[in-house]
């Protein structure tokens, strides 16, 4: 039964454009613990790690975002020794920026240098994409960009307009 005051989640219906599409669903799960004591191997700061078929995204310190297509992570991660696991797959959006303006696109957004020899595959960032906390990091020759859910619909007009602007300045 739904109590009275919980919202129910609706799927991230965004119009793709030829660089902007919403990611496909994926579980995305909140990691916090000391890293030495979870027994697993953690990225460090500013770093991303892909174990398997999972992604570990640092995040803060000792704090991880972990996502998977696997739906079962959460109760997978639970087990760690020392560790608070808490299930983010309603409270995200990730976007996709892709194709050969992609750089240029984030570059009126972002204030970091994507260049890969600076931004490599290994790099994730907490950043601003416009006035919008984002986590980036780069996911099959493209850039991923998660914000809490209830920012979506603001960084999908961002890029948007950040794409439009690129295309209409050459």
């Amino acid at each position: 039964m739904l109590w009275p005051f919980m919202l129910k989640a609706r799927a991230l219906a965004f119009e793709a454009t030829a660089a902007v599409a919403v990611a496909p669903f994926r579980a995305i799960v909140s990691l916090a613990g000391r890293p030495g004591e979870m027994g697993i191997e953690l990225p460090g700061p500013g770093f991303l790690a892909r174990l398997g078929a999972e992604l570990y995204l640092w995040a803060g310190v000792g704090s991880w975002l972990v996502m998977s297509g696997d739906l079962g992570l959460e109760g997978r991660l639970a087990g760690l020794a020392g560790a608070a696991v808490t299930d983010q797959s309603d409270g995200r959006a990730i976007f996709l920026v892709q194709g050969g303006l992609a750089r240029r696109i984030l570059s009126r957004l972002v204030p970091i240098d994507l260049d890969e020899g600076v931004f490599g595959a290994d790099s994730t960032a907490l950043t601003l994409a416009g006035h919008i906390p984002v986590q980036i990091w780069r996911e099959d020759g493209k850039f991923a960009l998660a914000c809490f859910r209830s920012y979506a619909e603001s960084l999908y007009h961002a890029l948007v307009r950040a794409e439009k602007g690129v295309l209409a300045n050459g």
